[in-house]
């Protein structure tokens, strides 16, 4: 894939400001720009385009990010085409983020729904910050399991933020940036428009360890930012779905191709990088540190996951008796850190613990 004409400018001109004071003659030697670009360039108002934006990010408490700033983010730094500028409205993402794509259809079925609901929301509560697109469908179901929880999440725009696309997503943008960010690579003012989209999606890869794709059609735009995903050296998830389903065509054949099954959060996480690993144990050491746990109950939370576990197993792996082990279940309960489902199931209540 090759660099975007902004990246070709500037490594040939040496800076952002060379590009506008080059001659027409210098541009021209640039690869693939013509002459219809030389013109725009040479004709572009800089002075009244930069006070127009100025006054647009004033009105809207928008921020701007450069590739120079020391807190423009480092994964998406490293791709091969980084945007130059990323504006953003909220808190984004920090070194000690630990940022995973949710992607998927618009038209997501009752299972695709609830499969996005539940794996988000432990991902979530892991200490995972969910990066998507804000469409309709899957998107929307990604960034408001982690809203519902009060965690952090981040929309990337394929327009300006001056826009809200899509338009009825009013009030779950106002979420986001209460809660997280929302953020564009685009100029203020710039519509909503088709071809901008699939460069918003190599956005919602190239800021993640990687991407989830839980439910997509064989040319569904999820597949566009899997694809970018994997070109950008991320790792690629997918949800295996109903082999009658239109919408599972294209996580099936993402599998198919190498992409990591995914059926548990655990079964993303395990799969990320050791300093990541950390990141999150430290989140949860922090937060079990709050919790004043005896060695008996730290334990038996050492046993438990997110994963339902029946009382036997714990019993099992734990080396204590049934009465033991039934007793200090109560106690974590009661402090809030684990919870009992139906059937003497047991699991890790992730508000509390991560």
């Amino acid at each position: 894939m090759c660099k975007t004409l902004s990246h070709r400018l500037v490594k040939a001109m040496g800076s952002p400001k060379n590009v506008f004071h080059a001659s027409r003659k210098e541009l021209m030697e640039v690869e693939r720009v013509g002459d219809k670009v030389a013109r725009q360039i040479l004709d572009f108002d800089l002075e009244r385009s930069v006070e127009r934006e100025y006054q647009l990010t004033h009105r809207r408490n928008v921020r701007i990010l450069t590739i120079e700033d020391p807190q423009y983010p480092f994964l998406l730094k490293s791709i091969y085409d980084p945007p130059p500028v990323i504006y953003y409205k909220g808190t984004f993402l920090d070194e000690r983020s630990v940022p995973l794509a949710v992607v998927g259809t618009r038209k997501a079925s009752s299972y695709g729904r609830m499969v996005a609901e539940k794996l988000c929301a432990a991902l979530s509560e892991m200490g995972v910050c969910i990066i998507s697109g804000m469409a309709r469908g899957i998107d929307t179901i990604a960034h408001k399991s982690a809203l519902k929880l009060g965690n952090p999440t981040v929309a990337v725009f394929g327009c300006g933020l001056d826009y809200t696309y899509p338009p009825e997503s009013g009030s779950l943008r106002r979420q986001i940036e209460e809660q997280g960010a929302v953020i564009s690579e685009f100029p203020m003012s710039t519509k909503p428009d088709r071809n901008n989209f699939p460069a918003r999606n190599r956005v919602i890869s190239g800021l993640s360890h990687g991407t989830l794709v839980v439910e997509a059609g064989e040319k569904s735009g999820a597949l566009i930012t899997a694809q970018f995903a994997l070109e950008q050296g991320r790792e690629v998830f997918a949800v295996p779905g109903n082999i009658y389903s239109s919408e599972s065509r294209g996580t099936h054949a993402l599998i198919q191709m190498g992409a990591k099954l995914t059926d548990s959060p655990e079964a993303m996480v395990e799969e990320l990088s050791d300093s990541v690993l950390e990141l999150l144990k430290e989140r949860k050491n922090r937060v079990l540190e709050s919790i004043e746990l005896n060695p008996k109950e730290e334990h038996l939370m050492s046993l438990m996951s997110v994963q339902e576990q029946h009382i036997d197993r714990v019993i099992e792996n734990s080396y204590l008796s049934p009465a033991e082990v039934s007793a200090t279940l109560v106690t974590l309960e009661l402090k809030g850190v684990i919870r009992q489902t139906d059937g003497k199931m047991f699991t890790m209540n992730p508000s509390d613990v991560y």
